[in-house]
């Protein structure tokens, strides 16, 4: 059977389209956490050679979304609970200093950025599609790294946000995490721009610790369904 390769040959690197396409493919959960990563069925897939897609899991697995198993070879990876709710316990202590540093060290233009990303923050967040949150998210972290400027912590930051990407999809699919991103949202960006550093802090802190709880859940309801209809 003839299968048309996901591929196209444009002006990006291979390597590149073929990680973005395999990124999202775990992300929306064709592929899932725990399932092989078969270097024949990914090249038939994405229409490229084995040199390509043995590239593309080395940069996955320094993401964190693929891990190498003896006798098995690449998966998808597969978290225990601790192993999230430890990720998001670091994530909100260094994304808390990333507020306090942009409170402390961001100049007009950066806050003039970051109201007018506020602005936008019913049309694009909460009303808007999958991608759209993404990206306002994406936004979000780049106004406060920009403004908090050190290169250490933005470093960290990226690391981190690499990691629990399958995390933060969840809170763009399910509309329970999407309704309360968005208030806990508004609490940041508004104590943020008053330069209220404990308040933002603590609502971050909140927010991301509750985020963890809602991953877990997620996370369990992506792998098993029926189990959390049942409870």
């Amino acid at each position: 059977m003839s299968v048309t390769p996901l591929v196209q040959r444009q002006s990006a690197p291979i390597r590149q389209q073929v990680t973005v396409l395999l990124k999202k493919d775990i992300l929306d959960g064709f592929f899932m956490p725990g399932d092989r990563l078969i270097e024949n069925s990914l090249c038939e897939r994405y229409g490229v050679s084995r040199t390509v897609i043995r590239e593309v899991l080395r940069l996955l697995e320094s993401e964190h979304l693929v891990s190498i198993q003896p006798m098995q070879g690449p998966i998808v990876t597969k978290l225990s609970e601790e192993d999230i709710v430890n990720l998001y316990l670091v994530r909100a202590k260094v994304e808390s200093l990333m507020i306090e540093l942009f409170i402390k060290n961001a100049t007009a233009e950066n806050k003039k950025e970051l109201q007018a990303l506020y602005t936008r923050l019913d049309a694009d967040f909460l009303n808007g599609s999958v991608d759209q949150r993404w990206e306002y998210k994406d936004s979000f972290y780049n106004i406060l790294l920009k403004g908090a400027k050190n290169n250490v912590l933005e470093e960290m930051i990226l690391k981190i946000q690499a990691r629990v990407g399958l995390f933060k999809h969840f809170a763009f699919i399910y509309e329970d995490r999407v309704k309360q991103g968005y208030l806990d949202l508004q609490l940041i960006f508004d104590a943020t721009l008053a330069e209220d550093i404990e308040q933002a802090c603590a609502h971050n802190d909140q927010h991301l610790l509750d985020a963890g709880q809602a991953a877990v859940y997620n996370y369990k309801r992506r792998l098993n369904p029926s189990e959390i209809q049942n409870q």
